[in-house]
């Protein structure tokens, strides 16, 4: 027996609200308190209803779908954000359509073309190229969240204290009595990158340490590159005592380089990362970094992209950035 399609006469009866409440929130047609929203939302889940798609349906119709554009599934930080908001989209009537764009920007325009055509009532932007100005061109009233890039405020945008992070790294080490700190860097043209060099700066600054240009070298966010520049590094001669690399990857990078170099770690060579992945915990020596809480980033990034959609007022806080201690550093002592 084929069993009978909910209505929203079904979803009215689950939230305890009225079948007109349950078409102006799929309409958005007027405010709806949010506990009525929450419930409303339950319901659609536990009943199974789909709203029908029609080509000449009103732009504010809810369609049940969120749009997400990122770089690449397999980039350790992104791959931390889906997986929150998987956790947060659990058992939720939205569906949520992700699309990645290999770092290429016109891929990133196209992308968010297509999910804009494809009628998402939302969309969440992770990292990305392009600027501000020409996302809010494609996108255009539908509501939108940036998250982990550059912002100008013209969208809403949620982000770490990256450069509060990247002053607790370089003051971790500090407080161990290094005073020779190498920075291995991100990218200068990226957001992230800049704010952690500024915190690592911030952080000399405040222990009166001086400021010496050789002493930063570029690493990309990439094990690659930082094994290759920390070797250059030790070959010139450049001395320290310590290692703040700009992500969890270079420090890998920066750790095996330094293990070429017949120089340990922390005995020799003391070394912090930043986002505390999942491996750090496990690589050898098990890595003393910053943890940003990426998983918990992308349920609030969900929560608020509903909050928008619904009219509500987001108010989240994004939890600090802390320095997790493991066995990497330890006291010049």
């Amino acid at each position: 027996m084929t069993q009978k399609k909910a209505t929203i006469y079904d979803v009215a009866k689950i939230a305890g609200v009225s079948p007109s409440t349950v078409s102006r929130y799929l309409n958005r047609t007027s405010y709806i308190a949010k506990d009525k929203v929450d419930a409303i939302e339950k319901a659609i889940y536990e009943s199974g209803f789909k709203p029908k798609e029609r080509k000449a349906q009103p732009k504010t119709k809810r369609n049940m779908k969120i749009g997400v554009v990122a770089p690449s599934f397999d980039t350790p930080y992104v791959s931390r954000i889906l997986f929150g908001m998987e956790q947060k989209m659990h058992n939720h009537s939205y569906d949520i359509i992700i699309e990645t764009t290999n770092w290429e920007v016109e891929r990133e325009s196209l992308e968010m073309k297509d999910l804009i055509d494809r009628n998402v009532d939302g969309l969440i932007i992770v990292g990305g190229e392009l600027n501000e100005n020409e996302i809010v061109e494609i996108v255009g009233k539908t509501p939108t969240l940036l998250m982990c890039r550059r912002g100008k405020g013209l969208l809403p945008l949620i982000n770490v204290d990256n450069e509060m992070g990247g002053y607790m790294a370089t003051n971790h080490l500090v407080q161990q009595g290094h005073r020779k700190i190498l920075h291995v860097a991100g990218y200068d043209y990226n957001i992230d990158g800049q704010q952690r060099y500024n915190g690592y700066l911030r952080s000399l600054e405040s222990a009166g340490i001086a400021i010496d240009d050789a002493m930063v070298i570029e690493g990309g966010f990439e094990s690659k590159l930082s094994y290759d520049n920390t070797l250059k590094a030790i070959q010139q001669g450049i001395a320290f005592s310590a290692i703040f690399a700009a992500n969890d990857l270079s420090a890998f990078g920066v750790i095996q380089a330094l293990h070429q170099k017949g120089l340990r770690v922390p005995e020799d060579i003391s070394v912090i990362g930043f986002d505390d992945l999942p491996i750090s915990e496990y690589f050898i020596p098990r890595l003393t970094t910053v943890r940003q809480p990426f998983a918990e980033m992308g349920e609030i990034a969900i929560r608020y992209l509903l909050d928008l959609l619904s009219g509500n007022i987001p108010q989240y806080d994004i939890p600090p950035v802390e320095v997790v201690t493991r066995k990497s550093t330890m006291d010049l002592k």
